[in-house]
């Protein structure tokens, strides 16, 4: 069978969440190409050779560019901080190897949309970006019920993502709150993944309008230590938006919600409502103004998950479906081509998030 190696930039979770899933890929589903692990580029290659050998990588090494530049490598995973991003995917475009890429784009919106640039040039090489929510069955689920007109025409969709892990003043700081390597808190972690949903459903934006806030402005330096250090991201984000086919609504993000953690959709239409939280629902909740709620619609593109009874939980899931998506891209295989997220994807939010973070930081001078 023929493979398709690998060079992961990365080692943290979510790089380990992408190798769970192509691992267990094999054993779920039938492939057009073999995933194999094949490279992996981490800072401390030293320290993580044994358990790099033991996960079947047959090379460690600390360059992307080196691992890049490999014949055998044909697909770069960067699961690295934001802000080496835009380096990581210059080296893949420059040795042709195909580009899967965690969000956001970059740590900015000036450097992601000078790096679309560059991937432009490239069109023959498979690209996508991890905007693993459009691959959440009740997600899929959504925008089929939409698009059959069941609740009849939308008039507002509100969003909640609200986590928690960064409301205790004692974390300490790491890349994710350092606005040099992250380009954002809140809104480049999780509003990138409610703006997306959002477009995807319905369409582009015609105005997003918002305020961005730090509530926690100093976290020591390193654990147990007691230098204090600014905080320099946002923890919490408001945003109004109105799509250019007439839906409006609100998005909210949280990473300070501390026993209220949720990603809760709700979406009002002519005809009735759907009603989701993607935290705990793999199926939307329907209600009809008046009549009986008909059959409702199941996407195809459902195939792409591990299924009920393989199932890794569905953080794990939709990464899965994700990456067996662009496997099959990568293949000529494109069964669902409205559906991948591309880099200019994160671009187009990107570009809205930067007004509001620019309009909020106008508003606190």
């Amino acid at each position: 069978m023929k493979t398709i190696p690998f060079a992961f930039a990365g080692f943290g979770n979510i790089a380990k969440t992408h190798m769970t899933a192509l691992r267990a890929m094999p054993i779920i589903k039938q492939l057009p190409l073999l995933p194999v692990l094949d490279t992996l580029v981490t800072r401390q290659p030293d320290k993580h050779q044994a358990q790099a050998e033991a996960i079947g990588f047959r090379r460690v090494t600390d360059s992307v560019e080196e691992a890049a530049a490999d014949e055998r490598v044909h697909v770069v995973d960067i699961c690295t901080p934001n802000s080496r991003h835009y380096e990581d995917v210059t080296a893949a475009l420059a040795h042709g190897k195909g580009i899967y890429c965690e969000k956001p784009v970059t740590d900015s919106y000036e450097r992601s949309s000078q790096l679309l640039d560059d991937v432009r040039q490239r069109p023959e090489l498979p690209e996508q970006l991890a905007f693993t929510f459009r691959y959440h069955p009740a997600v899929m689920r959504i925008r089929a019920i939409v698009a059959a007109g069941v609740i009849g025409d939308i008039l507002q969709c509100s969003i909640s993502y609200r986590r928690s892990g960064y409301l205790d003043p004692q974390r300490p700081m790491s890349w994710r709150l350092q606005g040099g390597l992250s380009g954002g808190g809140a809104t480049s972690d999780l509003a990138v993944h409610a703006l997306d949903m959002v477009r995807h459903w319905f369409g582009d934006y015609q105005e997003v309008k918002g305020e961005a806030r730090a509530h926690v402005r100093q976290r020591p330096e390193a654990a147990g230590s007691e230098v204090l250090v600014p905080s320099e991201v946002d923890d919490w984000a408001m945003m109004t938006y109105a799509t250019v086919s007439g839906v409006r609504g609100t998005v909210e993000v949280s990473r300070i919600a501390l026993g209220s953690e949720a990603f809760e959709i709700r979406i009002v239409g002519t005809h009735g409502s759907i009603t989701a939280d993607l935290e705990r629902d793999t199926s939307p909740a329907v209600q009809l103004v008046r009549g009986t709620l008909p059959v409702l619609p199941e996407p195809d593109s459902l195939a792409l998950l591990p299924g009920d009874k393989a199932t890794m939980g569905i953080a794990v899931d939709t990464h899965f479906a994700a990456l067996y998506h662009y496997i099959q891209r990568y293949a000529g295989e494109d069964r669902y081509p409205d559906l991948a997220p591309r880099l200019a994807d994160g671009v187009y939010v990107e570009g809205w998030i930067d007004r509001v973070l620019r309009a909020s930081e106008e508003a606190a001078r």
